[in-house]
């Protein structure tokens, strides 16, 4: 037989077996056969692939009649898969799948999920594979993904297989992006997609497009949203990489649907996936152009991340300009918020772009981008926008801010020739109208463009850019212009023009003062121009000679004359000037307002020819911060610097120094003689240094002075008295001139006895000008062409004035007249003694004021000497007494003045050979004076050396003082050379002065005799120095008046105080104790090392030091001074350290050992200083040393550091708490790095059980012990599983420092609650807070994270210790959280311990404290969910106990809270043993305190269903109650009373038989307990089972007579409260037994109380303060009438219930009248009359006799015509008038006639007369029914 007809009689045979087979057999036949059978679709035999075919036709015809067959779809699918190469073997598995595979349970459904991925990948392209990934995405829901970061998650991709098919999960995620992406388009046409996706894709998604694969109604159709979800979900778990979920979660984050947006945010946030592979985003950013802009914003912020993306110049081009510019405007953003989020993206990434892309990728794409923004500003209108929106200024502002980012990366965008993108930003910062805040970003984008022009620029650039910045800096606001630049011109010119440009100069000369409402940052930024330091920090330049200055001559001619500031350029000039001007005026640059700018240019013109003058030197000066300072300093006290400056100033153009003299004299002039700024300052300055010849061009302008020499301003007329000196008696004007102007001075100076007011200042500047002018006519050398008259007259004039002046004022002119007269030899002995007063009294005159501390007096009184001749035989004569009386001055306070008798001594020793009257000279000749003295500079030398030496500290202050300025001013005189070495030792022995001022003058003194002494004193000197440092002490030379301490430093007690030697030893003896001497003496020593040590580093000692060796020895002392508390000495040590070490980190690894060592001892030394200093010391020691070195060392740092932490000096316990800081930082870094770090385990170690310690946690130091925690904490949050082996005994330990740290004021408040409007639970509820947010809490936390099964084992106990042991209550609190948190977070370690800590709890529970209670029940209730059912039984034993056996209601709120903790945080185990608790917890709901009553009534809503959940525990309720019943706990059987209340009301309106039988022994024993609060309510379960238990009662006859008597006995209990609930009960019973009549019953019981209530006899007896005494009576009134009523059977026939009512009438007659009648009563009257007459109406009643009487009194009890009441009253009493009418007419009392029409005409009377005043509608209606009703 061939093989083709074996394979079709195989295939026959199937298929018989399978027509045969019966429908209920067909799915058994199937299972096996349809697979193989299928198979043969692969046979090379047409004729066997038929027969399969039709027999497959035959197969699908029968399972469409049975859709219950399943087939075998694993089967399938697995052939499916192993057959890829046949595809219609694929095509009919593939059928026969889909046919069942919605019919397999779920697990085996989720079964097939790793098949069908499999292989998938190599599926793609074949038209199977949609279907196929399709229908893995109808399986996908049943896939159980496991909760994130569970270990089944992370084993998820393995279970899957995907970890061996990567291929798969990349294919199967890559689908899921597009899935994100797709959204469906109704259309039946071809070719159709959606945004993100290809037309094959599409058809991929919706197989071929059709319309149900996504409608959720179709069969097998998918919802779109849930599928999307559950993808993402899927993409979550463990299955996936960072990398595969990283597009499907891009895509999704961009959805419109927030929960998938959310869910790809999300992922995207956890994604880890590196942005930096090139081929990732490559394909993102071809990906980006075929997105929705809400994707696109997505990824540009994505990008906005990746340096890798800048790497791509032509897709970044694309990507901004389809932004800005597209082709067309099918994928654009929605306007507003959408185009808003995507254009800040998209500028921002170019912001990205501009920083991080390399110069040649921004070379390419920066021109482009530049221009793209541009052209999106002025698209928008430009410069004033057409849109005004916040939305659109923001988006704008953050354009300009971009565009200039990207044009700063490539210079030729900015330094186009026109400076077009300058010149287009400079018009849009002014404007530029979108915003008022706009500024900001253009100021910014231009800023950005400062750095393209960098220094020097090409001319044509240079040039373009001055205009354009001299035209911002004119311009000025209105018009189109709505805000200046000048800020940013200003900046421009600083940072973009040269420092000697000097049109950049200009700029920043009008930014001072152009305004005088100029912006203060203009301001700022002008000065920072004009200054070169700032300038050089600016533009980042390193030295001065960096900073070229401005070529002088050229800027004094444009800043001064008409000289063109840019070559060619008239626009600019005019720009300059504002206006055309002549070449005189020197103002002609400074029009209006910009007069105030023109002081700024005098300044910064005359500090530019200085500096220029200086830099020629061999030492330059240095630009720093002070300059300026220094600058004048030189040329006030410097010779050579003057010298310096006078050579250069002849160099310069004669012409220019003349225009800036010229610029100067005319702005001194301005103003009224008062001058603009510094003008007058400048021009005597400079005038001073200038060349004669320049000078004399501006002698004859002289007199142009004389009104500022009247100024009203002392300032302004000392200026011009020094100019006027300079100009008047020059050479070159003419001698009448001068003489005449010395006869002017002289006239006005006359009258200054009697001057005053402007007068005196006139007399004032007069004398000061004519002191000027004859000095500066003997500098000049032309007192020989002065008429001598006229001289001594005016010498003589102002002697007498000095000796006869009262005016301080003219006194002090007159001082300084008298000064420069007798400095230039106008002043003759002769003269003097010839003056009114005499050459002694006029020296005792001078002396007289010098010594209040006059300045002015000392100087002229040094400067008289030079008058007299040094006679070498005269002792007594003036200059003698002048030195003499100088040395007097020792005594002045003023330490500023002794350095002006220091000039005065050098002027009188060395005359003219002073450097002091050399300075002074201000002018341009050759003056020779008086030479030095040589007698009285050698005698003045060895006076001051000696009393250096002195022990009276005034003197020796004055005296070190005098010899500093004698060395500083006569320093070149060969006598001072002389005796350097003696001058030396004068200023060491100074060196250990207490007064600082005396120290400092030693250390500059010492510095100055080091610079001019030779190589071997310098030598010498460096040898004593360090001699003096290194040893142990200093000596003091005392007598008896040596000052050795402050006054007031050591008193006495008696209001003095101990000071000198002398007081020492006095004190010693008044004391007996002469030990004392040395006491004191070791203390002053002590004071001076220290003094001395102060002073070593200042004004260059240091530098002397460093030329030196040194011992290593001096090293850990020298370390440790370093930190000093004095910060004179650390600021010494510091100089000192840095001038001997050269290598200081060499040097102490060198060193280390000793300067440890060092420091270790003296940080527990005697001296609170030493002490401090080793503290910090020891904290910088360690810090950035490698702990090999120090770990030997570091317990004992410790050690010491806590020790000092106690110390008694606070500044000591500061500097030990940096220490500490310190180490707890190393060891902070050092745990941080864990494992990886082999120091961390040593450290901890060794540091953490000492900090755990009695010297640690556990200190009686509270520092200490706080400080010791804040480590431990520190240690903690960083140490990670270093610290687990430390875990149990620091959660113990910071578990009992949360009490301990709690402040102790906490009790006092406790004490004080009430005052505070406090409670205990308040309180308690505030410290509980505390607790929960601790640090120490946190810390717990951390170490609980910790925690593993090993460590959890050797925890547990010291838990359980510390729960049974601990005092505190935060202690407590701390202990309940850490077991909530072991439950909940480490349920894993301790599940194993959780039923011991059940049991532990139970006594923890019952702590004093109610927070620390709840706290623990809290924590019971997590503990529940990890417990056993053994130990949950327990604790549901244990609460009801607690509760049953409680004494009170403390320990039943124990037991709700217990039992809801547990019902709320186990829940689960709650319900599994819901038996066990739900029936205790329904009892203890009726609980009578509140708050356990809350708590269990909390505890039953949350866990119970309705109210039928009642009887399905009735039976364990009704047990407990009854039980409870017997209990000798009166709450207790009460509260079961309510509980089988309870349970009736719960019941229903119908209790079946069993039911009630099993509720009525538990109600009846309820009943039969004596009157409670709250019986009530089993009064009315008793109603209810009446009403509701007919089944029983009708059936028990005994059962009924009980409930009678019951209702009988308890309306007879004697409760007044209780009565009317009794009545009420007793009332509706008796209306509910329709079998019987109660009437007489009722009657018997009701009547005499209702009675002798409303007897006017019955005496008052009611308390006023028993609350509810007489609502209680009206209560009981009211249930009275009702009962009686009620009681009226009117379905009962024998006896006729007519019989009752004369009596039921004559009982309410009776008491209607009374006042204790209320509303209540009567409403309850009319109720029931209604309630009564109604029932009566539907009875049929034979009467024999009319009893119409008794119709009338019941209807006149109603009193109708009263009309009183409210409306609802009222409305009540009509309806039972209508049903008393309605029984007359129905013949309830009879239907005979007589009487009848007699009674209806009584009511009727009474009803129309209740009408007559009645107002309301509603009420008219009820009455007229009563009336309509009678005419029936």
């Amino acid at each position: 037989m061939s093989t083709e007809a074996r394979e079709l009689e195989l295939v026959g045979k199937v298929e018989m077996r399978i027509a045969l087979a019966k429908d209920d057999k067909l799915e058994s036949i199937l299972k096996p056969y349809l697979p193989p059978l299928l198979l043969k679709l692969g046979s090379e035999h047409a004729a066997v692939r038929n027969k399969v075919v039709s027999t497959c036709q035959h197969i699908k015809i029968r399972l469409a009649g049975n859709q219950g067959i399943v087939l075998p779809v694993a089967a399938l699918l697995k052939q499916y898969k192993e057959n890829p190469e046949s595809s219609m073997i694929r095509h009919f598995d593939l059928m026969f799948i889909q046919q069942s595979v919605e019919k397999l349970p779920s697990n085996e459904q989720m079964d097939l999920l790793p098949t069908i991925l499999h292989g998938l990948a190599k599926d793609s392209g074949k038209q199977t594979c949609a279907t196929i990934f399709n229908l893995f995405l109808r399986l996908l829901p049943q896939l159980r993904i496991p909760p994130r970061g569970s270990k089944e998650d992370l084993e998820l991709r393995q279970q899957l297989g995907l970890d061996v098919h990567q291929e798969d999960a990349q294919f199967v995620a890559s689908w899921f992006g597009k899935l994100m992406l797709l959204s469906i388009v109704r259309s039946t046409a071809s070719g159709v997609t959606c945004p993100g996706l290809t037309v094959q894709e599409y058809e991929f998604l919706t197989l071929n497009g059709k319309q149900e694969t996504w409608d959720s109604a179709a069969d097998e159709g998918l919802n779109l949203t849930q599928t999307k979800i559950m993808v993402l979900a899927f993409l979550s778990s463990g299955a996936f990489t960072d990398e595969e979920r990283f597009l499907p979660a891009l895509f999704a984050s961009g959805d419109a649907n927030s929960k998938i947006s959310s869910a790809g945010d999300d992922l995207l946030k956890r994604s880890t996936m590196s942005l930096e592979k090139p081929e990732i985003i490559q394909n993102l950013l071809q990906i980006y152009f075929t997105l929705k802009p809400a994707l696109q914003t997505k990824l540009l912020i994505l990008l906005t991340k990746s340096a890798v993306s800048t790497t791509f110049p032509r897709h970044i081009i694309r990507i901004v300009q389809e932004a800005l510019q597209p082709d067309d405007n099918t994928n654009l953003p929605a306007k507003g918020l959408e185009t808003v989020k995507f254009r800040n993206a998209l500028f921002n990434y170019m912001n990205w772009v501009s920083r991080i892309a390399s110069v040649d990728d921004l070379s390419q794409v920066a021109p482009q981008l530049v221009g793209f923004l541009r052209s999106y500003i002025e698209d928008q209108g430009w410069p004033v926008p057409n849109e005004r929106s916040s939305d659109a200024a923001s988006l704008r502002a953050l354009a300009y801010e971009t565009l200039g980012s990207l044009a700063k990366t490539t210079p030729s965008i900015v330094l186009e020739k026109d400076l077009s993108l300058v010149r287009w930003l400079f018009r849009s910062l002014t404007e530029e109208g979108s915003s008022d805040t706009i500024f900001v970003s253009i100021e910014g984008a231009l800023a950005s463009l400062i750095n393209a022009f960098s220094t020097p620029l090409e001319p044509a650039i240079r040039d373009e850019l001055r205009i354009l910045l001299l035209k911002y800096m004119a311009l000025e606001e209105g018009g189109a212009v709505v805000r200046s630049a000048r800020f940013a011109t200003v900046r421009w010119a600083n940072r973009c023009l040269e420092y000697k440009d000097i049109v950049g100069r200009w700029i920043d000369i009008l930014a001072l003062g152009a305004r005088a409402d100029e912006r203060s940052d203009v301001v700022e930024e002008g000065k920072k121009g004009l200054d070169p330091y700032w300038y050089r920090l600016l533009n980042a330049s390193s030295t001065s000679s960096l900073c070229h200055l401005p070529d002088w001559d050229e800027m004094v001619k444009v800043f001064f004359t008409s000289h063109s500031m840019v070559e060619n350029s008239s626009i600019s000039n005019s720009m300059k000037t504002g206006m055309d001007v002549d070449a005189v005026s020197v103002f002609g640059n400074f029009p209006g307002s910009k007069i105030h700018a023109f002081p700024s240019a005098i300044t910064y013109c005359r500090r530019m020819l200085l500096m220029a003058a200086l830099e020629k030197t061999d030492s330059p000066l240095t630009v720093d911060a002070d300059w300026e300072r220094h600058l004048d300093v030189l040329f006030r006290s410097d010779k050579l610097s003057r010298k310096a400056m006078k050579t250069h100033v002849r160099s310069v153009d004669e012409n220019a120094l003349l225009v800036y003299l010229t610029a100067s004299f005319e702005g001194m002039l301005r103003n009224d003689g008062n001058g603009l700024g510094e003008c007058g300052k400048c021009f005597v300055e400079v005038a001073s240094i200038a060349p004669s010849s320049t000078i004399a061009k501006l002698a004859e302008r002289a007199s142009e002075l004389l009104p500022s020499i009247r100024s009203n301003n002392a300032a302004t007329r000392f200026l011009a008295t020094q100019a006027f000196g300079i100009l008047a008696p020059h050479p070159a004007s003419p001698t009448a001139s001068t003489q005449g102007f010395m006869a002017l001075l002289t006239h006005d100076i006359k009258p200054w006895t009697t001057a005053v007011g402007a007068d005196a200042n006139k007399v004032h500047g007069s004398i000061l000008a004519l002191g000027s002018i004859l000095s500066r006519c003997a500098y000049y050398d032309r007192l020989q062409d002065i008429d001598h008259v006229i001289v001594e007259e005016s010498a003589t004039l102002l002697l007498n004035i000095f000796a006869e002046a009262k005016d301080a004022s003219t006194k002090e002119a007159v001082l300084y007249a008298i000064g420069q007269l007798c400095a230039s030899g106008v002043l003759t002995a002769a003269l003097v003694e010839k003056s009114l007063s005499g050459t002694a009294a006029t020296i005792e005159a001078l002396t007289s004021e010098a010594k209040k501390g006059n300045e002015k007096a000392i100087s002229t009184l040094g400067r008289l000497a030079l008058v007299f001749d040094d006679k070498v035989d005269e002792s007594e004569g003036p200059l003698s007494s002048i030195t003499s009386n100088l040395y007097s001055l020792f005594e002045l306070k003023q330490a500023e003045t002794h350095f002006t008798v220091g000039e005065a001594l050098s002027c009188v020793a060395a005359g003219w050979d002073s450097d002091v009257l050399q300075l002074s000279l201000d002018m341009d000749a050759p003056y020779i004076g008086r030479k030095k003295r040589h007698q009285s500079m050698g005698k003045m030398l060895q006076k001051l050396l000696q009393d250096c030496k002195t022990t009276k500290p005034s003197l020796k202050k004055a005296s070190g003082i005098w010899l500093f300025c004698l060395i500083q001013y006569c320093g070149h005189l060969s006598e001072i050379q002389a005796s350097l070495r003696e001058c030396q030792a004068a200023f060491m022995g100074l060196l250990s002065a207490r007064d600082e001022l005396v120290q400092e003058t030693a250390s500059r003194g010492l510095s100055l005799v080091y610079e001019q002494g030779d190589k071997e004193l310098r030598e010498q000197l460096v040898k004593d120095l360090v001699a003096s440092f290194t040893g142990t002490s200093t000596q003091l030379k005392v007598d008896e008046e040596t000052e050795l301490f402050e006054p007031g430093a050591l008193p006495t007690g008696e209001g003095n105080s101990v000071t000198s030697y002398k007081d020492i030893i006095s004190l010693a003896n008044e004391v007996g104790d002469q030990s004392l001497v040395y006491k004191f003496m070791s203390l002053a020593s002590n004071a001076a090392t220290w003094s001395t040590r102060a002073a070593f580093g200042r004004f260059g000692l240091s530098s002397i030091l460093s030329e030196s060796e040194i011992d290593p020895k001096l090293y850990p002392k020298l370390y440790r001074y370093r930190f000093d508390p004095n910060p004179n000495v650390q600021r010494s040590m510091s100089d000192i350290w840095s001038a001997l070490v050269k290598d200081s980190s060499a040097t102490i690894n060198l060193h280390f050992e000793e300067i440890l060592a060092d420091l270790l001892k003296s940080i527990l030394g005697k001296e609170w200083r030493t002490r401090q200093a080793s503290c910090a010391a020891i904290a910088d020691l360690l810090q950035g040393r490698e702990f090999d070195k120090y770990e030997k060392h570091l317990q004992e740092i410790w050690a010491v550091a806590f020790k000092v932490l106690d110390d008694i000096k606070g500044s000591v316990r500061l500097a030990a708490l940096s220490l500490s800081m310190v180490l707890t930082n190393i060891l902070v870094r050092q745990v941080e790095a864990g494992t990886s770090s082999k120091h961390a385990q040593t450290m901890l170690k060794d540091v953490l059980p000492f900090l755990l310690s009695g010297q640690g946690m556990e200190s009686s130091a509270k520092e200490v012990r706080q400080f010791a925690t804040v480590t431990v904490l520190k240690l903690i949050k960083s140490g990670g599983k270093a610290l687990l082996p430390f875990v149990p005994e620091l959660v113990e330990q910071l578990l009992g420092l949360l009490s301990t740290i709690e402040p102790e004021a906490i009790n006092y408040i406790y004490q004080q609650a009430a005052q505070y409007n406090l409670t205990e639970a308040k309180i308690d509820s505030v410290r509980s807070d505390a607790v929960a947010q601790s640090p120490l809490m946190e810390g717990i936390e951390r170490c609980l994270d910790l925690l593993d099964e090993p460590t959890m084992k050797e925890f547990a106990p010291r838990l359980e210790n510390t729960v049974k042991t601990t005092l505190g209550m935060p202690s407590k609190i701390g202990c309940a959280a850490v077991l909530v948190s072991l439950a909940t977070r480490h349920s894993f370690v301790f599940r194993p311990h959780a039923d011991m800590f059940l049991k532990t709890i139970e006594k923890a529970v019952l702590d004093r404290n109610n927070a620390v209670s709840a706290a623990y029940a809290r924590s019971a209730g997590y503990l529940s969910r990890l417990g056993s059912d053994g130990a949950l039984l327990k604790i549901a034993s244990y609460s009801r106990s607690l509760y049953f056996n409680a004494e009170d209601e403390i320990r039943r709120q124990v037991a709700a809270e217990i039992t809801y903790a547990v019902s709320k945080f186990a829940t689960d185990r709650f319900n599994a043993l819901a038996s066990e608790f739900l029936p205790f917890v329904f009892f203890a709901k009726h609980d009578f305190d509140d708050h356990v009553k809350e708590q269990f009534d909390k505890t039953w809503s949350e866990n119970v269903g309705g109210s039928r959940a009642v009887l399905l525990y009735s039976k364990e309720i009704n047990s407990i109650s009854i039980e409870r019943l017997e209990s000798s706990k009166w709450t207790i059987k009460h509260t079961a009373a309510l509980t089988i209340a309870d349970v009736v009301e719960s019941s229903g309106s119908e209790i079946s038989g069993p039911n009630a039988a099993a509720i009525w022994p538990a109600l009846e024993k309820a009943l039969a307990l004596k009157t409670f609060e709250g019986k009530e309510k089993v009064l009315e379960a008793f109603m209810k089972f009446t009403e509701s238990g007919k089944s029983l009662w009708t059936e028990e006859s005994s059962i009924a007579a009980q409930m009678k008597k019951i209702a009988i006995r308890e309306a007879k209990r004697n409760n007044d409260r209780y009565r009317p609930h009794a009545f009420n009960s007793l009332g509706k019973y008796s209306e509910a037994r329709i079998d019987i009549d109660m009437f007489d019953e009722v009657y018997s019981i009701v009547v005499p109380i209702l009675e002798d209530l409303c007897s006017e006899d019955k005496m008052d007896t009611s308390d006023d303060t028993h609350i509810g005494g007489k609502s209680d009576e009206s209560a009981t009134i009211a249930a009275s009438i009702s009962a009686l009523f009620r009681a009226v059977n009117v379905k009962q026939l024998d006896p006729s219930p007519l019989t009752h009512l004369p009596l039921l009438l004559e009982v309410i007659q009776k008491i209607l009248p009374s006042p204790k009648i209320t509303v209540a009563a009567r409403t309850a009257l009319y109720e029931r009359t209604k309630g009564l007459f109604d029932g009566l109406c539907k009875r049929t009643h034979s009467q024999g006799s009319s009893q119409y009487e008794l119709a009338l009194g019941f209807f006149r009890l109603l009193e109708v015509p009263s009309g009183s009441g409210s409306e609802a009253m009222r409305m009540k009493r009509g309806e039972a008038a209508e049903a008393i009418a309605l029984a007359q007419t129905g013949g309830v009392f009879g239907m005979f006639r007589e009487g009848r029409e007699e009674a209806k005409a009584a009511m009727k009377g009474m009803v129309a007369n209740g009408r007559k005043d009645e107002r309301s509608p509603s009420v008219r209606s009820v009455l007229d029914r009563v009336t309509k009703a009678l005419d029936e």
